[in-house]
């Protein structure tokens, strides 16, 4: 019978894969906003220190909150 603690635990690797970078800034983060502006036409996952930024541009359209903590879940 296997010993629980023989149970692989999530690498720290893994745990990184999750956490994508920031389309401007490209630091890692749990939490990115996934917005669009007149000057970033494609839509981008971006922090929430450069998102503060990018709200205040024009033709800004917010698209919805990426957190690595939801992608953990299980079904």
């Amino acid at each position: 019978m296997p010993h629980p603690d023989d149970t692989p635990a999530a690498s720290p690797s893994q745990h990184k894969q999750q956490m994508i970078a920031c389309a401007l800034c490209q630091s890692p983060g749990p939490v990115h906003y996934r917005v669009r502006s007149n000057l970033i036409k494609d839509w981008s996952l971006i922090c929430p220190q450069c998102w503060l930024q990018v709200e205040r541009q024009p033709g800004y359209q917010y698209g919805g909150t990426r957190k690595a903590s939801r992608r953990q879940r299980k079904r």
